[in-house]
Parts: C-alpha cells; sequence; structure tokens
C-alpha cells in the first residue's frame, strides 16, 4: 500500500494503538480473559472501520490502522475508536471500559518506510499514553525528544551506579516561631558533562523507564547515612527527615521490608526518617495502602501524604490511614493570595487537617505574605524559598543545625 501510495503521490495514515491499562486485566482475571478481551476489542474495531481502512494485531494489546488520505481522516478514525470502546466489554460477568492510546504517522511526511513509520506513530502512542490517552499525531520533536530521554535515562543509571547523585536538604519551618522542625531530602544531580540535570528533567525519566524504584532506594539509603552522620557529630535534625516514596516503590509486595532493611544496614531508627507518600500512589488500591500504611507506622517511620489536593482522596479511606501530615501542594500555595479557588482549597485542607488532628505542612512559600495568611488560616509548618533553598549537607548544616542546636 505504501508503494501504492507513493506512486500516486498519496498520503496514507498509520494509526498505532495499545490499550491502556490492559495489563491490570491479564493481573485480576487471567490470560484467558484477556485473550477474550483482545478478541472482542478485535471485533469493535472491524466493526468500526470502513472498507477501505486496513486493521493488523501487531502483538500483544497492539493494533495499526491503515487508511487512506490525509491527517482529517485520521481523526475522524480516532474518535470512531474512541466512541466504539466506550461502550463496556462483558466478560466473565465484569463490564469492563477498555480505552486506547493512539499515536498516528502520516506517509510521506513522517516517513517513507514501513519501518519509519511504525516507529513515529509507537512514539507518537507513548507520548499519548503519558498525557491519560486520547490520540497525538507524531511530531519530530517527539523524536528528538525521546532521544533525549534514553539518553538521560542512561547516563543517570550510570549516576546511580557511580555516586553522581547527591541529596540536597530543604528545611521545614514552624511558622509561629520560625524555628526548623525538620527537613525534605531532594535529589540533585551534577553530570560531568551536562552539568545540572533538572529534577522536573529526570524524575519522569526515571519513572517511565523503571528507575524510579532504584533512585528511591538510593535516595532514602543516603538520607539515612546522612542522618547517622549528623547524630554522631552531635547536630541532629529536629524532627525528622523527609524522603520522597514514588507510587511504583509503593506497589512493589516487598516494600515495607525493603524500607526497614535500609534503616536498618544504616543503624538509624526509623522514627527518624519521615515517609512521603504521593496522594495518587495511594488511592490506585487504597485497601492496600492501609495495610502498607499501618505497617511503616507500626514500624516507626513519620508518614506524609505529598502533593496534597491533587489526588482525589476518599475522606473514609484518608481517615484510615495512619499518616501524621499533609503537604499542601506548592500548585494551591503559589496563588492562594490572587486566587481566590486556591485560597479555599488551601484553607479547606487545613482546616480539613486540624479536624483530622493532622498536621499540615505548606510547600513552595515565597514571600512574607503568604506566612502571614498561612498562619491566620492555622497552618503550622512550611518550606520553600521564603526560608531556604536546598542545600548540599554540608552546607545545610553549618547553615541550620548549628543555629538549632543552640
Amino acid at each position: 500500500e505504501l508503494a501504492a501510495a507513493e506512486r500516486r503521490g498519496q498520503q496514507l495514515s498509520l494509526l498505532f494503538l495499545d490499550l491502556d491499562r490492559f495489563k491490570e486485566i491479564n493481573d485480576t482475571l487471567g490470560h484467558d480473559a484477556g485473550d477474550r478481551v483482545l478478541v472482542e476489542v478485535a471485533r469493535l474495531l472491524k466493526r468500526s472501520l470502513r472498507a477501505e481502512e486496513t486493521l493488523a494485531r501487531l502483538s500483544g494489546d497492539e493494533f495499526v490502522i491503515i487508511a487512506a488520505d490525509s491527517a482529517d481522516t485520521a481523526t475522524r478514525i480516532a474518535e470512531r475508536i474512541r466512541r466504539t470502546l466506550a461502550s463496556p466489554i462483558p466478560i466473565n460477568g465484569q463490564s469492563f471500559i477498555v480505552s486506547a492510546s493512539i499515536g498516528i504517522a502520516i506517509f510521506p511526511e513522517d516517513g517513507r518506510s514501513t519501518e519509519d513509520l511504525l516507529k513515529h506513530a509507537d512514539i507518537a502512542m507513548y507520548r499519548a499514553k503519558g498525557n491519560g490517552g486520547g490520540f497525538r499525531f507524531y511530531r519530530a520533536k517527539m523524536g528528538e525528544d525521546l532521544t533525549r530521554q534514553l539518553a538521560i535515562a542512561k547516563r543517570l543509571e550510570g549516576a546511580l551506579g557511580n555516586g553522581g547523585l547527591q541529596l540536597h536538604y530543604q528545611p521545614q519551618i514552624h511558622l509561629p516561631s520560625g524555628r526548623l522542625v525538620g527537613a525534605e531530602a531532594l535529589a540533585r544531580w551534577q553530570d560531568a558533562e551536562w552539568g545540572l540535570v533538572a529534577p522536573a528533567d529526570f524524575i519522569p525519566v526515571a519513572e517511565e523507564r523503571g528507575l524510579i524504584g532504584s533512585l528511591g532506594e538510593w535516595a532514602l539509603h543516603e538520607a539515612c547515612r546522612q542522618v547517622r552522620y549528623w547524630h554522631e557529630h552531635d547536630c541532629p535534625v529536629p524532627g525528622k527527615v523527609a524522603v520522597n516514596v514514588a507510587a511504583r516503590q509503593f506497589d512493589d509486595d516487598d516494600f515495607v521490608e525493603r524500607m526497614l532493611s535500609i534503616a536498618r544496614e544504616n543503624h538509624v531508627a526509623a522514627h527518624h526518617i519521615e515517609l512521603e507518600l504521593t496522594e495518587s500512589g495511594m488511592m490506585r488500591d487504597p485497601e492496600r495502602a492501609v495495610d502498607i500504611t499501618r505497617a511503616l507506622a507500626d514500624a516507626g517511620f513519620g508518614l506524609s501524604i505529598d502533593d496534597f489536593g491533587t489526588g482525589y482522596s476518599s475522606l473514609s479511606y484518608l481517615k484510615r490511614f495512619p499518616v501524621n501530615k499533609l503537604k499542601i501542594d506548592i500548585s494551591f500555595v503559589r496563588d492562594m493570595l490572587t486566587d481566590r479557588n486556591d485560597y479555599a482549597i488551601v484553607s479547606t485542607i487545613i482546616a480539613m487537617g486540624r479536624s483530622m488532628e493532622l498536621e499540615t505542612l505548606a510547600e513552595g512559600v515565597e514571600d512574607a505574605d503568604q506566612v502571614d495568611a498561612l498562619l491566620t488560616l492555622g497552618c503550622q509548618l512550611a518550606q520553600g524559598y521564603h526560608f531556604g533553598r536546598p542545600l548540599a549537607a554540608s552546607d545545610f548544616e553549618r547553615k541550620w543545625l548549628s543555629r538549632s542546636t543552640r
């Protein structure tokens, strides 16, 4: 078809389709049920296409559609598929909504060979999946971004193995008194060739490329090692040192034992460490999250919910999580003085935390007016550039720990 289209000077659209969260069906109902879902999806797709549009299954839950004509045709097909898959699929007495992420490449603009078109449509599909589904057209920048991500992943893996990462520590402040009451440990990467690589660049790559578990365990190891050093040198951090936990770490069956093992290896009592758990990660499987958080709390770890307000927690579950603290997401704090909706959200979270006897900590505080407003609302804790930027351990010790122990 590509050869014929090239002779006629005709455009072709190639749609690369991947089912969203299909693995969950295989994991919960078994592969036989998964196969039946694939058969039914194939029937639905075939029914939604016209005679001149070609459907093929590549492998697993990946399908390809080839259609004559331009991007407008591809858009109409993608919309047709979305509507077709909106109906529940009955399997084993249960109904499933099976959505799809679709990447689109156009011949000949996005490639003249089958290999190039498939590769580029695949790249666009992953961009669509990363943005929550739907469809995306391939753009050359996507390929450049993928090349960059692969390079970051390779160098990050090397940095994890050769000591190229370090932790910086940002102070957490008791607002009424201005005292230091804890610190958050934040990963920083200074690459020998690239210089400083921003967390916003390498954290998403670590999550996408399966490195986030290694990064999270490295951060806890390093934080525990530093906590022990500060205790041995009589300048401990008042309160706890907080370490971020990624949602993928939380999914591991041996997560609790790994956290305890790392603390034991570094001879640090769990009560010196606070684990920051993402709200969205906990709500992926709330019942399991209740069991895990109880085990962590029983072991002595402090627990906080990071980026609170962004993950749609169920209050019925929130009261069952043995957490100590809610961290109000920076996206609400940043504009709370100029956006009445953000102000209302911050106010509600603080009131809710107080009623549930939880501490609330505002992230991203940058000026005194925000401090005054937070104090008025009853928020007791905060961190942000107004108090101090994240610092290397030695600099944090000089600036904060000598002062806090006097």
